[in-house]
């Protein structure tokens, strides 16, 4: 097979694999975002010794969900994705870029695929008020899950005893920049972008939007009071 017919073959798998081309694209827009940031961050932010060697704190869960975090807890450290701290001062963290590459290609993508298969069967056509019905649809139905859903699935990779808190704390700010967002951006997917490509494009969208979301993540929770390690911070 010659190289312009792989390449032409590679041009059909969005229509022969959606689902796997989805996944795959979308896990590495959400890896990518959260690399750009850790390049950032490690080009403009000073950080001592003793800082680049702290360790990450996890609390012990407790409670009606202790079985079930302390499951997911062991099978973190197998994964090698409850190292929180970089090993070598200025290197990467490499456990918070498996955990988005995780959530991006087994979570994220096949979610994404799905919706969009359904609310183009739902609502077809591109007319004003069709276009309006998937908008309200999508920013007030599929969004406040999706990101309740980011932050729950990220705190139990990352081990926390509490999987609610970070979303309690940053839901509300995340969901409104999600709409100053999302709304104009999703307006153009639905009206001018083919269904086949539709996650690809709201992927690219959202190599912006995760940047976005990675920084709000990476915030410290102002409501912690377990003392415990949030992004890095022990919580007042």
């Amino acid at each position: 097979m010659g190289i312009s017919s792989r390449v032409a073959h590679l041009g059909t798998l969005p229509r022969r694999r959606p689902l796997f081309f989805n996944a795959i694209v979308y896990g590495s827009l959400y890896t990518s975002a959260e690399f750009v940031q850790q390049t950032w961050t490690k080009n403009h932010t000073f950080k001592s010794p003793d800082q680049n060697h702290a360790p990450t704190i996890i609390a012990v869960a407790d409670g009606p969900t202790a079985w079930p975090v302390a499951s997911v807890q062991k099978l973190n450290k197998v994964l090698g994705l409850d190292q929180d701290a970089a090993t070598i001062p200025g290197d990467y963290n490499w456990a918070q870029l498996k955990r988005f590459a995780i959530y991006g290609c087994l979570l994220a993508g096949p979610i994404l695929h799905g919706w969009y298969r359904w609310l183009d069967a739902v609502y077809s056509g591109t007319s004003k008020k069709i276009v309006f019905k998937k908008l309200l649809v999508d920013q007030f139905v599929l969004t406040p899950a999706l990101l309740a859903f980011f932050f729950i699935s990220m705190n139990l990779m990352e081990g926390k005893s509490d999987i609610l808190a970070e979303c309690k704390a940053k839901f509300f700010a995340a969901f409104g920049i999600a709409c100053i967002y999302w709304i104009p951006v999703q307006t153009l997917n639905f009206i001018i972008v083919p269904p086949a490509f539709r996650v690809l494009y709201v992927g690219v969208a959202a190599f912006c939007w995760v940047n976005i979301l990675c920084y709000v993540k990476r915030q410290p929770q102002t409501n912690n009071t377990k003392g415990e390690c949030v992004n890095g911070e022990i919580g007042e």
